[in-house]
């Protein structure tokens, strides 16, 4: 999306001016939208009246707007720093920093994290709403990125507010630390004329609005106020002190505190990847408060130096897999011995496997892979490891009972003695549940799988790689499928989005893996389910 028209330079929203006032924006929202039973999306009064408890609370000027514009542009800061978010139906959500904030509690340790773990993509920057949109080629935390900058002592410890506005908001990943710090080091080295002529280049490279002629100028003016708030809010970390209108001044008596410190935020809350299964996941898990994170897959263990190697390896084998921590010892063991010599196994199982609480989540780099599968057998054997995953007893491209030719992708078993039939469809665009594959699982699937294993078929279901359409024909699956077996027997459409974003679901909220099978069968209602949201509500009495 390297387009003309998208942001290729950073942005906040203009309220932030303080962190120590996130606070009061929240209890502002809680008062104006009565304790967050009134409706949010599209409804301009409440819009106006968050304004004025703004106003009441002392952090905004009393100044009204006629459409509620004000109170829109604070409710999107608080999205910003995934305090709250709009559910599907319009009403805000707190997460469970945003609750912390309103209880009290440990207000500043929870409003840093907020502001430390900060990161582009995000998901108030990914709302269909915010225009332009970032390149898709952003990965970065803004706020760490400028710390670890005033803190480098190739840059002698500061970093100014020109500095700042041309190079670092141009970085789009954390990986460009060391490129952003040679072109500083040699715009301070430049002369006049070069210093002019690097910042006209830049000008015209990274601004996505139409210039005008004034070049660097109208760049610098555009884009320096986020700066500002950028070193304001950095100033807030106490990692850097923000020298007001000029620089951010790093520490060099405190250079190893603050290095081991980064390191530990980095590794305690990892790069949210969620963005790519759910906005209001990516929310959830950005807005957990300082006392219930959950760290990376392999994230508060360090392995010796002579075993990195090693480490790296198991960590590739172990990434076809959505989620260690529903994996048993001799599952993973299992897998690494294709590729392992015993005692290799035996390191990994102990630094690995043994400490699966510090690294539960769910696999980033198997969600990446699963939304990107090109190849339709691959597709189907992912879409059967997360149905593991929650605790069904996969059978991949099992014979009927008759012994024909494999036919059904999945069996799903649970209970026991039920089991569904899954149907893993990757399509590139819109699957369609037609009338003619509509009467082939009736007719055939259905009746040829029926009592298998001496087992009984509750329902089935297609898993899509994209959108669908057809969601009618599931109750005429259903009705032909009783008429032929006897049997009702309920179907799903479930895209790989939504599937993925009820394991996260699962695995977040400690839900046992004996018990998620059971639950994601009780929203099998001849309904489809294009998002994560959508299958939570028809879930949120069972939950």
């Amino acid at each position: 999306m390297n387009e003309k028209n998208t942001r290729k330079v950073w942005f906040i929203t203009r309220p932030e001016r303080d962190p120590r006032f996130h606070q009061e924006a929240l209890l502002a929202l809680q008062k104006a939208t009565d304790d967050f039973r009134l409706k949010w999306a599209g409804n301009r009064e409440v819009h106006k009246r968050y304004e004025e408890e703004l106003a009441n609370m002392g952090i905004k000027r009393n100044n009204i707007s006629h459409d509620g514009s004000g109170g829109r542009t604070w409710m999107a800061m608080l999205k910003t720093f995934s305090y709250c978010y709009v559910d599907d139906d319009g009403y805000i959500r707190l997460t469970k920093v945003g609750e912390k904030l309103i209880q009290g509690e440990k207000v500043y340790e929870n409003t840093r994290k907020q502001v430390l773990t900060l990161q582009y993509p995000n998901a108030y920057f990914l709302e269909p709403g915010f225009r332009p949109k970032f390149d898709e080629g952003f990965r970065i935390r803004p706020v760490l990125f400028l710390i670890k900058l005033a803190n480098d002592e190739r840059l002698d410890f500061y970093v100014t507010k020109e500095e700042i506005t041309y190079f670092a908001m141009t970085a789009q990943k954390d990986s460009q630390l060391d490129e952003i710090v040679h072109k500083i080091l040699a715009f301070r080295k430049a002369g006049t004329r070069e210093r002019e002529e690097m910042k006209q280049d830049i000008a015209a490279k990274f601004d996505h609005r139409e210039r005008s002629d004034k070049g660097a100028r109208d760049f610098y003016e555009a884009h320096s106020d986020v700066a500002h708030t950028f070193m304001l809010i950095s100033d807030y970390t106490g990692l850097v002190e923000y020298i007001r209108g000029k620089a951010l001044k790093g520490d060099s008596s405190r250079i190893n505190e603050i290095k081991q410190e980064i390191a530990e935020i980095e590794k305690r809350y990892p790069f949210n990847t969620r963005y790519m299964i759910s906005l209001e996941r990516m929310a959830e898990n950005s807005g957990l408060d300082v006392d219930s994170y959950k760290a990376s897959r392999y994230g508060n263990i360090k392995p010796a130096a002579n075993s990195s190697k090693l480490r790296a390896k198991a960590e590739r084998i172990l990434a076809q897999f959505p989620s260690i921590e529903s994996m048993s010892k001799e599952e993973i063991a299992g897998t690494l011995q294709k590729y392992l010599s015993p005692r290799d196994i035996e390191k990994v199982i102990h630094e690995i496997v043994e400490s699966k609480d510090d690294f539960e989540g769910i696999n980033s780099d198997f969600v990446e892979a699963y939304l990107n599968e090109k190849d339709n057998l691959a597709f189907e054997d992912k879409t059967g490891q997360i149905f593991s995953a929650l605790g069904f007893d996969v059978v991949m491209r099992p014979k009927a009972k008759n012994g024909e030719r494999t036919e059904i992708e999945i069996i799903a078993g649970y209970g026991g003695s039920k089991f569904g039939i899954i149907d893993a469809k990757n399509y590139a665009g819109k699957f369609p549940l037609s009338s003619s594959l509509a009467s082939h699982m009736a007719s055939e699937y259905i009746p040829n799988y029926t009592g298998y294993e001496g087992k009984e078929l509750t329902f089935f279901g297609y898993v899509t790689a994209n959108d669908f359409t057809g969601e009618r024909n599931l109750e005429k699956i259903s009705d032909k499928a009783k008429r032929i077996t006897g049997n009702p027997i309920s179907g799903f459409l479930v895209t790989a989005r939504t599937l993925l974003g009820f394991l996260d679901y699962c695995i977040e909220n400690d839900v046992p893996l004996e018990d998620r099978a059971e639950l994601f069968v009780k929203a099998v209602k001849n309904k489809g389910y294009k998002s994560f949201e959508a299958l939570l509500r028809e879930l949120k009495e069972t939950i």
